[in-house]
């Protein structure tokens, strides 16, 4: 698969629709088109690629991740889940703050 990264060398499917890219040098996580559709548009639009469908590795992640907690959750594929969304909600803090906000309003 081709990535905005290069060639990818692994995947992992963390829930339908959503899915972990690694390449040799970066990756991050491709979201399908029904996923795309359920991402607020500030989350899409303070994207580094500016895109609804690549979420890089380093602060982007923490979007898809955060919003959907409870499929990747429920799926039981994602390394060290519980870990992993403590670590995407420090990340969304200083990278997606208007994702934070739109939760705390939201009682999450």
């Amino acid at each position: 698969m081709y990535t905005p990264w290069g060639f990818s060398d692994s995947k992992e499917t963390l829930a339908k629709g959503i899915t972990s890219y690694s390449t040799p040098s970066h990756g991050g996580i491709r979201l399908s088109p029904e996923r795309i559709e359920q991402v607020p548009q500030s989350c899409i639009d303070a994207n580094f690629l500016k895109s609804g469908e690549w979420w890089e590795e380093d602060c982007d992640w923490c979007v898809p991740y955060i919003i959907f907690a409870d499929d990747i959750r429920a799926h039981g594929r994602a390394y060290k889940f519980e870990e992993s969304l403590e670590l995407a909600k420090d990340t969304a803090r200083y990278h997606h703050p208007e994702l934070v906000n739109k939760n705390r309003r939201n009682g999450k």
